[in-house]
Formats: C-alpha cells, sequence, structure tokens
C-alpha cells in the first residue's frame, strides 16, 4: 500500500532560498576580485600614458630651450653621419652649433661646427684665414678649404677643413698637425644629415639638465 505523506512547500521555499542566496554569497567575493583587477589595470594604464606624455612634454621643452639661441631653424642644425651614437656632446649658441665626438681608430677628438660668419666671410669664434701669422689656408676646391694652424705665441697647432654652406661655415678640427686625416674630415663636414629631435637631446641636453619649467 502506497503511503502519501504531506509536502512542506514553505519548508522547501526556504531551502531553495537558501541556496540561492548560498550562491549569490559565493558568487560576491569573485565579482569583487575582477572589479578591483579591472580598476588596477586602468589605474596603472592611465599612471603610464601620464608618464609618457610628462616625458615627451619635457622633451619638447628642453629642446626648445637647448635650441633656443641658434641662428638657424633645428633643421638646419645638421650632424655628421660618422657621428658614434652615444659619444657625442655639444652645445648650440648665438654663434652656431658645437659638437664634439672620438674619431676611431685614432685616439684624436673631431670638433665639428656650423659657425657663424661676420660680414666680410670670416668665422666669428675660430681662426681667420687672413691671420696669417698663425693659419695657412689652402683651397681645395668645391667650397672646401684646408686650413693648418701653426704653433705660435697665439695658437695651438690643428687641422682643419672647412666648407662653406651658404652664409655659414661649416667645420671639422683635430687638435695638432695631422694631413693624414684630412680626408676624414672632409668627409665629416660632407656626409651630414637632419638629426632627428631625440638625436638632438642626446648630443646637446647633460645629465640631470633642468629648465625652469621642465
Amino acid at each position: 500500500m502506497l503511503c502519501a505523506f504531506p509536502v512542506d512547500t514553505a519548508h522547501a521555499q526556504d531551502n531553495e532560498g537558501y541556496a540561492c542566496d548560498h550562491q549569490a554569497m559565493r558568487s560576491r567575493p569573485r565579482t569583487t576580485v575582477i572589479a578591483g583587477i579591472v580598476v588596477a589595470a586602468i589605474l596603472a594604464g592611465c599612471g603610464v600614458a601620464f608618464s609618457v606624455e610628462r616625458k615627451r612634454e619635457k622633451d619638447r621643452r628642453d629642446l626648445i630651450s637647448l635650441t633656443g639661441l641658434a641662428p638657424w631653424p633645428r633643421h638646419r642644425l645638421l650632424l655628421p653621419e660618422a657621428i658614434p651614437a652615444g659619444e657625442a656632446s655639444g652645445s648650440v649658441g648665438s654663434d652656431g652649433l658645437r659638437v664634439g665626438y672620438p674619431l676611431h681608430g685614432t685616439g684624436l677628438q673631431v670638433a665639428y661646427a656650423i659657425e657663424v660668419l661676420d660680414e666680410w666671410g670670416e668665422p666669428l669664434w675660430s681662426v681667420s684665414c687672413k691671420a696669417r701669422a698663425v693659419a695657412i689656408c689652402v683651397d681645395l676646391g668645391d667650397a672646401y678649404t684646408y686650413v693648418k694652424v701653426l704653433d705660435t705665441d697665439n695658437s695651438d697647432p690643428a687641422t682643419i677643413v672647412r666648407r662653406l654652406d651658404g652664409g655659414r661655415l661649416l667645420s671639422a678640427s683635430l687638435t695638432g698637425d695631422h694631413p693624414e686625416h684630412l680626408d676624414r674630415l672632409r668627409g665629416v663636414v660632407t656626409d651630414l644629415h637632419t638629426p632627428t629631435d631625440a638625436e638632438l637631446l642626446s648630443i646637446l641636453r647633460p645629465d640631470g639638465y633642468q629648465t625652469d619649467w621642465s
């Protein structure tokens, strides 16, 4: 004989509600963790973006400060192709650009410059070919000049190759008498390129450089 027992529906509903509540309680911590990870990722991304933008703005301001006195726009601050990466330093002023770097294989230092000319077509701050007591100048043709600076009471010996570039002068010089390197010096003032902003900064900006606003 089958016996029918009454079903306690209220108790069953209580059990069902308890199961749902228990499942919801278990899912809340997981949802909270996921939300925390998402927020942390967003904040980290914002922090990186802010840092990158801040560096970009500092680079821009530093470059303006470092080249602001140049007599020419930045794209005309030409640099030699032969400059070894990370081994050059220089400066820009109202009298032009100066950069020094090692001439590999010689133990010598190249002094490269873009110089402003005076009204007579002579460089403002380096030896003039009109100063015959201290310099011997040889016209090499095609706007190139070899300058041998003599060892005198008023000058130290130097070897220079110059090239006229419109109203300015490109020069590459070595300390001492080194006519054997004339071809390399000529190459310095011949094989040039327009530097990127990053390259200019790497050469012109000393470590720890700060402007009033950077």
